[in-house]
């Protein structure tokens, strides 16, 4: 238990490097993109973080993953398919009792969102036109669902480096046909 919320605070802290790093690229070209569209840059932003969320999640629980198969092979620890899944939701804890308590005190909804500067544009698009954390239980479900995309993410590449299956390497690497 110990080991799960350990590898599930590094994931946190890896999550508020990636929030921050969004933050920087969202001041940064902010200014650069006035002159267009108003959605273009929020999609793009979206995008960016959305390919480093999978990359940086699914390459530390991975290897995670492959490291407890082999450890179960030799019999130092028992089989779990869900330690994926509970590391991303562990790690997931201190945005939804933020979530919690922002409805509660009703703090201004732009807070939120820039604490978890890389889900951007999927909050802005569940909250509406709310300007505070007071708003109709859909849509403060909808900010829920998309805290689960990381345990998600986490459980998926979880077992998949259980199993050593190499997705990767798939796309990578072509197949030469034998003679």
């Amino acid at each position: 238990m110990k080991d799960l919320f350990k590898q599930g605070a590094k994931l946190y802290l890896t999550l508020l490097f990636l929030g921050f790093a969004s933050i920087i690229l969202l001041i940064s070209f902010s200014a650069l993109t006035v002159n267009l569209a108003s959605w273009i840059f929020p999609v793009v932003l979206q995008i960016f973080t959305g390919i480093f969320i999978i990359t940086v999640i699914s390459n530390k629980l991975y290897m995670i993953g492959f490291k407890d198969s082999n450890m179960v092979r030799i019999g130092r620890i028992n089989e779990d398919l869900f330690k994926g899944l509970k590391i991303g939701l562990i790690a997931q804890i201190p945005p939804f009792i933020f979530l919690i308590v922002s409805v509660i005190v009703n703090l201004k909804f732009a807070l939120f969102r820039f604490l978890n500067a890389e889900y951007y544009l999927l909050l802005t698009a569940a909250a509406g036109k709310s300007v505070n954390m007071r708003m109709s239980p859909f849509r403060i479900a909808i900010m829920v669902l998309v805290l689960f995309i990381v345990p998600l993410i986490a459980h998926i590449s979880y077992v998949l480096g259980y199993k050593g299956v190499d997705v990767v390497g798939k796309f990578v690497y072509k197949k030469t046909k034998e003679k």
